[in-house]
């Protein structure tokens, strides 16, 4: 996305963040959204980040990106220059 495009609307920006912006800083950065707004993107992607490596574990993905742990502490770090600290717990193996 370049800094003067117009973002799409926000249940378009739910359905995949990551297609909408290439690095959570450029989330976070984006003037075209307010913070509440930041918060919940990044929450879906850290979401979306955790179910790929879940999956990824369970054999059930050809090849995990090299990049998504990375991403996943961007996310994070994201989050955190947001002020927003709460970690919830996402889809993990259980048993």
């Amino acid at each position: 996305m370049t800094v003067h495009e117009a973002l799409p609307d926000i249940d378009t920006l739910l359905g995949d963040v990551s297609r909408h912006f290439e690095t959570p800083h450029d989330l976070v950065v984006c003037d075209q959204l307010d913070r509440s707004e930041k918060i919940l993107l990044l929450r879906h992607w850290e979401h979306d980040l955790r179910l790929l490596m879940v999956a990824s574990e369970e054999n059930m993905t050809t090849d995990l990106p090299p990049t998504t742990a990375e991403q996943l502490t961007a996310v994070k770090a994201g989050l955190t220059a947001l002020g927003d600290v709460a970690d919830p717990s996402g889809p993990a193996k259980i048993g």
